[in-house]
This record gives C-alpha cells, sequence and structure tokens, in this order.
C-alpha cells in the first residue's frame, strides 16, 4: 500500500511540473437508512479548475443502495447536472446509472469490485452511455488509507484508468471526512491526462455503509 501511493504522489507532482490538466472534487453527502436493507445518499459535488474555469460544475442527487446479502449490493442512482462549455455558458444534464458492488474482508483491510453502467443525456451535444469498473482497498481503523483502480470505457472502448488513493478519518459518531488524489490518463478525444485533488464529508444516519470518495 505504503509504495502504491509513493508512485501515486509522485506521479501528481510530475503532473503539476508539466502543465496538465489540474482540478479540484468537494463532495457532500448523507445516507440514511430506510429499510434493514435500503440506504438511501442524498449526493453533491463540484469540480474547479484553478487558475483557468475555476468554478465549473456542479451535480447531485439520490442513490439507492439495497444489501442482496452480505457482501453483495446493487445500486441505482441519478445526477443532475450543471457544467461550463466552452463558451462559458452553464448547460444541463442528466445521469441515470445501475450497478453493483461486491466486498470481501480482510483482517485489516476491504476489498470492493464495483460495476456501474451510466447513461447521459446531455442539453448540448451528444448523449453517450459509459461503463465502469473499479477495484478498491481500504483500512477499517478510524484513520485509515485507501486506494483504487476504475476502467471507463464507452462505445469506442477504452476511454480513461483513474488510479486513486487518499485517507479517510471518522471521529467515532455520524461524520467522517476523506482528503485524496487521482490521475486519469483519457483517450485523446476526451481529454488531457487529468490530476485531480478530492475533499469529502460524509454523514451516516442509521445505515450500514462507508463513505465513498468517488461516486
Amino acid at each position: 500500500m505504503t509504495g502504491r501511493w509513493i508512485v501515486i504522489f509522485a506521479l501528481a507532482g510530475c503532473g503539476f511540473r508539466a502543465g496538465a490538466q489540474t482540478e479540484t472534487q468537494h463532495a457532500m453527502d448523507g445516507t440514511f437508512g430506510l429499510r434493514p436493507k435500503l440506504d438511501l445518499m442524498i449526493h453533491a459535488r463540484i469540480r474547479t479548475q484553478p487558475g483557468r474555469l475555476g468554478f465549473y460544475q456542479i451535480r447531485g442527487g439520490p442513490i439507492l443502495e439495497y444489501r442482496v446479502q452480505p457482501g453483495w449490493k446493487l445500486i441505482a442512482g441519478y445526477y443532475y447536472t450543471q457544467q461550463e462549455n466552452s463558451t462559458e455558458d452553464f448547460i444541463g444534464g442528466h445521469r441515470g446509472f445501475a450497478g453493483a458492488e461486491a466486498a470481501l474482508w480482510r483482517p485489516r483491510a476491504r476489498v470492493d469490485i464495483r460495476g456501474l453502467a451510466e447513461r447521459f443525456e446531455l442539453a448540448e451535444g451528444s448523449d453517450f452511455s459509459r461503463y465502469r469498473l473499479r477495484v478498491r482497498i481500504s483500512g477499517k481503523q478510524s484513520v485509515a488509507p485507501h486506494a483504487g483502480v476504475e476502467n471507463f470505457l464507452d462505445a469506442k472502448g477504452w476511454r480513461s484508468t483513474r488510479y486513486s488513493a487518499g485517507i479517510r478519518a471518522g471521529n467515532g459518531s455520524r461524520l467522517s471526512f476523506d482528503i485524496g488524489y487521482f490521475l486519469e490518463p483519457r483517450r485523446a478525444d476526451v481529454g488531457p491526462t487529468r490530476h485531480m485533488w478530492m475533499t469529502g464529508v460524509h454523514w451516516n444516519f442509521g445505515a450500514r455503509r462507508r463513505g465513498d470518495p468517488d461516486m
């Protein structure tokens, strides 16, 4: 785990020196236990490009998670998005998604494997579908690291790969925090390699899920 962190943050530093696209992402969510197996999460997130567009994207919406059995859950959700385009106008969009996540527990860590299918309906541009598969390992302590790899696919094949790492901290109550980073090489027609610094604040109201820094 420590070796992967060193590599990822070293690559982040290289991105700054090379002048690659650097952004920030700040998420907030609250999760509510509706039934013994059903949770509702209300999610909101903003993104910025310091030194370029500044604040350029906001999204939010509900997500449902249903635990079929221990270690396996179904996920479905919706986001409404406002994003700045090349002419500095904010354009709305809709994203629906669904999938599943499986978890494997080890004495000091948890491994999550998640697959999602997403449909983007845009006010400007062409609608499209995207598919994502993530593997993530995270510690179980109240303050613990996490790291993951996620591949994104669309009708043209490989779209991007996201390499992430971070630290989650809980205060022993309903509130937990995330801080982290991801490096995302992307296909040429999608955009340049992206460097994203992330923060997250998660509230939990009777649910069993842990906060996710990158839904």
